[in-house]
């Protein structure tokens, strides 16, 4: 598994391909792709720094603040205002 030093893995752990989640404390977004492999960003939102939530029905990280949407996936940018995708945080 790919994680973060520091990450809650067994939060991790229980997620469910195509399912998503956001660690508040420690400020992550992750998300199972269908082969079972998780992807790991940054949950702040390039535009203005506010942490994204997890949007189950459309897949994708959004920012509550100014409404950027990040695919879950690959942690681009679906609608700005955010011009740039969310960090990955993916370690090998």
């Amino acid at each position: 598994m790919v994680t973060k030093k520091g990450t809650s893995s067994k939060s991790l752990d229980a997620l469910s391909p195509l399912d998503g989640i956001v660690l508040e404390q420690e400020k992550l977004a992750a998300y199972r792709d269908n082969e079972c492999e998780l992807h790991v960003y940054s949950a702040v939102c390039t535009h203005l720094g506010c942490i994204v939530t997890w949007n189950g029905l459309e897949k994708s990280f959004d920012c509550p603040c100014h409404g950027s949407r990040f695919a879950g996936p690959t942690g681009k940018v679906i609608n700005g205002p955010a011009n740039d995708p969310i960090q990955s945080e993916d370690q090998e």
